[in-house]
């Protein structure tokens, strides 16, 4: 895992998935073992994604490097998480395993509400489900913004926390 020096500005940049980036996202991402438990590598996601026009590919790029990847998934198929009509969902978030560690998560999720905002104005809540264990990805979440508003759901691997994120707020 490498860091960047304390106080460096990242270049980061939420990007819809195109075919210049399959060599990277799918060829040469990696995650570790435990988080492989908690998330689908972006070549499984991405297969989703074309099954499922509700289902919405989004690259992480710093300074114009795919360095991680997620979902935003909308309608119908996500009620089972929440009941709002207008929410979007975060699935399968990850950074790629040598970038982690340089915030590239935390960046993305604070440019999240505005991407959303942009491209699906309708929207007006984020919500994800994560894994109580995965203290990791819940401090980058909860430090974006994000509210767990204690919500629990049983996961495939043990309870999972609701987290919310209402659009708009001033």
């Amino acid at each position: 895992m490498s860091s960047m020096p304390e106080g460096t500005e990242l270049k980061v940049e939420l990007k819809f998935f195109r075919p210049e980036y399959e060599k990277a996202l799918f060829e040469d991402y990696q995650v570790s073992e435990e988080q492989e438990k908690y998330t689908a590598l972006p070549v499984r996601a991405i297969q989703l994604c074309r099954e499922d026009r509700d289902r919405h590919p989004i690259v992480i790029l710093a300074e114009k490097k795919p360095v991680g990847f997620f979902v935003l998934h909308r309608g119908d198929r996500i009620r089972s998480i929440t009941e709002s009509p207008r929410a979007m969902l975060v699935r399968s978030m990850s950074v790629n395993l040598p970038e982690q560690g340089n915030g590239y998560a935390k960046q993305a999720m604070t440019l999240l509400p505005k991407f959303v905002s942009d491209y699906f104005p309708d929207m007006n809540e984020i919500v994800l489900v994560v894994n109580q264990h995965n203290e990791a990805a819940l401090r980058v979440y909860e430090q974006a913004g994000f509210e767990d508003r204690g919500h629990r759901k049983s996961g495939p691997v043990g309870a999972q926390v609701l987290l919310h994120y209402r659009m708009n707020r001033k």
